[in-house]
């Protein structure tokens, strides 16, 4: 039986921003415990209208691992180097892969849950951060989805923070005075690009999207997403939390994230897409699809909004991945339930522009969260339509290992609460090497040199940073 111990205090900073407060944290906690911050790190917050909640841990205490062996997916309860649950699932090769991972995962939390509550006396409030990857090849072996429970994590909003940790004598200092001063997010060393690489450079790009386009019928209905990297490499290796603080827009309701596990890659995002929220029986997404430049010049900004919501490509995408939603939901949702509340509203983030719609829904009694992504992931925001179709389409143009970008990042707790961001505007370092991705959506009317400076938009949060200087 584990013993837990909550902490609440004030927040002593009230006159810096949550988000800058919770990556001082984080740094805060990966000094003083650098044996949990290799085990897994993690900083996720969210921006709303009703302001920011960060989530900043450190530590795996137990974890669940969903590995794809290529013929089958094995899930695993993992408690240090002990596993206490396991069960092997086999793939259908002509069955959707993410659907069999998403019903599979559901099965085995569903399972656990009662385990967790009696064997180790976790309450429902127990969070489990992390996320899962993008599974372009299906048959490629490797690590599906991740989730962790932390030795310790900081829940940090405007006016209260909290600890939650796990009692051990290596945690008896945890309180307020861990965090009482931020750190500073001054550079070390100047992190120089001494090399850029482009994957693929501009014209395979473009001669690949022609050929692509070629395929395409020209119905509404028929898009997929084919993404690209730059790769970075710095004179100076430097941390993901001030990665993060370096590149994160000022503008715009987003998530930021970095999460790493057992010592290796980080992966660093400021999302603008909101992929699922589940309080209850009660579920958001908002899909987010055409774009357009941003300007800080207001004159500019108008006219290249007014742009975007007259470009019928654009609006066609949009329209195209929210009926997607819509559609797929009505399988897990409550007949009548599901109300597009919000269309095609243009959301500004200082970079860029984009269409954004919300939609509501009431999933079914029993459904969890895992068994609600069943359904929904992956969209067409950042795969297309049709599903199968597009796979075979990324894999035949795309010349890029997605990872965890477009997949998604963020928390669900044991009594099936969940925030899920979609793992856009995302960057993976490596070393001293940052790999950073970005996609456009591509259809019969597509521009692929137009798609090119598109992608490039979106990446402009990691190359267009003042301190990223080539």
């Amino acid at each position: 039986m584990k013993t837990t111990r909550v902490i609440t205090f004030d927040n002593p900073h009230p006159e810096v921003t949550v988000d800058v407060y919770a990556s001082a944290v984080a740094q805060a906690l990966e000094a003083r415990y650098p044996a949990f911050a290799d085990e897994f790190l993690g900083l996720f917050s969210h921006t709303s209208e009703e302001g920011t909640t960060s989530i900043v841990a450190v530590g795996s205490e137990l974890s669940i691992e969903c590995h794809n062996a290529g013929d089958a997916l094995e899930l695993r309860l993992v408690n240090g180097e002990a596993v206490e649950r396991e069960c092997s699932c086999k793939l259908d090769p002509e069955a959707d892969f993410h659907e069999q991972l998403f019903r599979a995962v559901a099965a085995f939390v569903d399972e656990i849950r009662p385990f967790l509550a009696r064997h180790h006396g976790l309450p429902p409030s127990t969070l489990l951060l992390g996320g899962w990857r993008c599974g372009i090849d299906p048959k490629r072996p490797g690590e599906a989805l991740v989730f962790t429970i932390p030795r310790v994590a900081c829940r940090l909003a405007a006016r209260e923070c909290s600890f939650t940790h796990f009692e051990s004598g290596d945690l008896r200092d945890v309180g307020a005075r861990l965090v009482t001063f931020p750190y500073e997010f001054s550079l070390s060393a100047n992190p120089r690009v001494t090399k850029r690489q482009l994957i693929p450079e501009c014209r395979e790009y473009v001669d690949a999207l022609v050929g692509l386009i070629r395929e395409l019928s020209g119905e509404a209905e028929d898009k997929v997403v084919i993404g690209r990297e730059v790769r970075l490499t710095l004179q100076t290796k430097i941390s993901p939390i001030l990665l993060l603080r370096l590149t994160a827009p000022a503008r715009g309701k987003k998530y930021e994230y970095v999460f790493r596990w057992r010592g290796g890659d980080s992966w660093v995002g400021v999302s603008p897409e909101t992929l699922l929220i589940k309080q209850g029986a009660d579920i958001v997404v908002e899909p987010l699809a055409g774009t357009r430049k941003g300007s800080d010049a207001r004159e500019k900004s108008s006219r290249y909004r007014e742009e975007l919501l007259r470009d019928a490509k654009e609006t066609e995408e949009h329209e195209t991945a929210a009926r997607m939603f819509h559609e797929n939901l009505s399988a897990v949702c409550v007949p009548g339930s599901i109300q597009r509340v919000e269309s095609r509203n243009v959301i500004d983030l200082g970079y860029v522009q984009h269409l954004k719609s919300t939609i509501t829904g009431t999933v079914k009694p029993g459904m969890n969260v895992f068994g609600t992504l069943s359904a929904v992931y992956p969209p067409a925001t950042i795969w297309g339509k049709p599903i199968a179709l597009s796979g075979q389409r990324i894999r035949a143009y795309e010349k890029i290992d997605r990872g965890f970008y477009t997949g998604a990042f963020g928390y669900f707790t044991l009594d099936d609460s969940a925030k899920f961001a979609l793992a856009i505007r995302t960057a993976k370092m490596s070393g001293n090497d940052i790999h950073v991705y970005a996609g456009s959506g591509i259809v019969k009317g597509s521009d692929p040199y137009r798609e090119w400076l598109e992608t490039s938009l979106k990446m402009s949060p990691f190359l267009a940073s003042e301190f990223l200087v080539g």
